[in-house]
């Protein structure tokens, strides 16, 4: 039922109903400046106050009146009650006319960085960083959208993937009595060194989206919190890999700052790491940074 729909009736009505106010057989709950309209066993309230308009039907059960619906208008935005009377069923059943939805990527492919303090960008020396050829790419299992308002919402959702930094100038993160350090191999040309490990991670965003045309455009921000695990230091010599260690001093659990905007089923993404990627007293001081593409199937 919308605005229009409820004017049109009760404009055809005289035809073939009676209108009336504050009627003997109206529901207690009408009012006398309520206006009030009989259609057989049915009652239609309808009611303004200021810039909100209520649309209550009522129906004869047994000797008393029973409200069976109920729609309001507010600020162009309809909500429809639908009251039903069983004992196994809640009383009270809403259906908005547009409901929100969380805007995680289905795939998400992203260039890394291993910045030496929180919040900078760029190479890192002492770890001898290669960002150009570092990455992550990843997929979202399920996501949640908990509405606030016409247009903000608090999402959640979970994702894996797997991260991948590289090294350059023939260096490799090696580990040795426990301490992890950038160690140069001499006597042979690296192809290729780098770290990589598995992340399960759970954002907590605050999202404002607005419908555009025939999508929604949208903008979050908000924490997550990342589970790391299967790390590795490797490096290639021609075609042969080889394992350097499989302990690089990870921390297991790991905070970020993310932010994501897009329209539709596109969006970029930036992810800051609040807590350091290495336990910093075993190993070199460096937080993740990640600036990527997703998109939504």
């Amino acid at each position: 039922m919308n605005i229009k729909n409820v004017m049109m009736m009760a404009a055809m009505m005289p035809a073939f109903a009676l209108a009336e106010t504050n009627s003997n057989s109206a529901p207690a709950s009408v009012e006398a400046n309520d206006t009030t309209i009989r259609v057989n066993d049915q009652n239609i309230v309808i009611k303004q106050d200021g810039e909100q308009t209520s649309v209550k039907i009522y129906k004869m059960n047994g000797n008393e009146m029973t409200k069976i619906s109920e729609t309001q208008f507010v600020d162009g935005q309809e909500v429809e009650k639908v009251f039903v009377t069983s004992p196994f069923i809640p009383q009270t059943l809403s259906k908005r006319k547009r409901s929100l939805e969380s805007h995680y990527p289905t795939f998400f492919f992203g260039c890394s960085q291993l910045p030496g303090s929180r919040g900078s960008m760029g190479g890192n020396n002492e770890m001898h960083s290669r960002d150009s050829k570092s990455w992550e790419w990843g997929i979202t299992l399920t996501s949640l959208c908990f509405r606030l308002s016409n247009e903000m919402a608090l999402t959640s959702s979970l994702s894996i993937g797997q991260v991948h930094h590289h090294f350059k100038d023939n260096y490799v993160l090696s580990t040795e009595n426990g301490v992890s350090a950038m160690t140069p191999i001499d006597g042979e040309t690296l192809k290729k060194s780098y770290i990589s490990y598995n992340v399960l991670r759970l954002p907590i965003m605050l999202e404002w989206q607005k419908r555009i045309g025939c999508h929604d455009a949208f903008l979050a921000l908000g924490p997550s919190v990342e589970y790391r695990w299967h790390e590795h230091s490797r490096y290639f010599i021609g075609k042969h890999k080889h394992t350097e260690t499989g302990d690089i001093n990870l921390n297991p659990i790991g905070v970020n700052l993310e932010a994501r905007a897009g329209y539709s089923g596109v969006m970029l993404y930036a992810r800051a790491g609040v807590t350091p990627l290495l336990n910093k007293t075993k190993a070199p001081e460096c937080y993740p940074m990640t600036i990527g593409l997703g998109f939504r199937l």
